[in-house]
C-alpha cells in the first residue's frame, strides 16, 4: 500500500492489547497505562492510613512494645471490653474498605490502556465489562495536550484527540499519559506519514 511506503516510527509488537484487535498489515506504534500514581494515590494512602491506625491501635497488645508517642496517651482514653472491641471492628472494616478500594482502582488502572497504531488510535477500559473506542487516524484533526505544573513534575499530562465527525466535534481523552510529549510527537509522526501519499495525489 502506498500509505505504507515509509517505516512506522518504533513498530513494536502488542503487548497490552490484543493481537487478535488488529488487522494484519497493522502495527502498534505505542501503547501504555496511565499514571500509576495518578490513579492511585488516594487508594493508596487510604489503605496506609487505615493500616496505620490498625498497628496503633494493636500496638498496646504486643508484650514489652515500646510506647507510641501522643499515641499511647490518646488509647489510654479507650475502654476496655465493649467499646473498645466496636473501636477494633470499626478499624478493621475500615482497613477490609481500603483494600478493596485499593484493589477497584488497581483494576481500573490495570483494565485501562491507551494504544495507537498506524491506523488509529485505541481506548481500551472496563473491569467486568471491557469497552473499546477508536478513531481512524485520518479523522483526526488536533491533538491537544494538557499538563498542569504538577503534571509537568509528576510526568504525565492529558491527550485530548479532536474530530471532525458527521454529527459535529467529536473527541477522546487519554487521562494521565506518562510522557504526553513524547507520545503526542510519536502520533503526529505516524498521521504525517500517512497523510502525505493522500496530499501528494491530490498536488497531481
Amino acid at each position: 500500500m502506498a500509505e505504507k511506503t515509509k517505516p512506522i516510527p518504533m513498530a513494536r509488537k502488542p503487548k497490552l492489547i490484543p493481537k487478535k484487535s488488529l488487522s494484519r498489515d497493522e502495527s502498534v506504534v505505542f501503547e501504555s497505562r496511565a499514571s500509576w500514581w495518578s490513579c492511585m494515590k488516594s487508594a493508596t494512602l487510604a489503605l496506609l492510613l487505615a493500616i496505620a491506625l490498625n498497628i496503633t491501635f494493636e500496638w498496646k497488645l504486643i508484650p514489652s512494645a515500646p510506647d507510641l508517642p501522643f499515641a499511647s496517651t490518646a488509647l489510654i482514653g479507650i475502654s476496655a471490653g465493649a467499646i473498645q472491641t466496636a473501636f477494633a471492628a470499626i478499624l478493621l472494616i475500615a482497613l477490609i474498605g481500603a483494600l478493596w478500594f485499593f484493589h477497584l482502582r488497581w483494576l481500573r488502572w490495570k483494565r485501562t490502556v491507551y494504544a495507537a497504531t498506524d491506523e488509529r488510535i485505541i481506548l481500551r477500559t472496563g473491569i467486568l465489562t471491557k469497552e473499546s473506542w477508536d478513531i481512524p487516524l485520518q479523522m483526526i484533526e488536533n491533538i491537544h495536550m494538557t499538563q498542569s505544573f504538577w503534571n509537568r513534575v509528576l510526568g504525565y499530562g492529558r491527550l485530548e484527540f479532536w474530530t471532525e465527525g458527521h454529527a459535529g466535534p467529536k473527541d477522546m481523552k487519554w487521562e494521565a499519559v506518562p510522557r504526553p510529549m513524547t507520545v503526542r510527537r510519536i502520533l503526529q509522526e505516524v498521521m504525517d506519514i500517512r497523510e502525505k501519499p493522500n496530499r501528494e495525489r491530490q498536488m497531481r
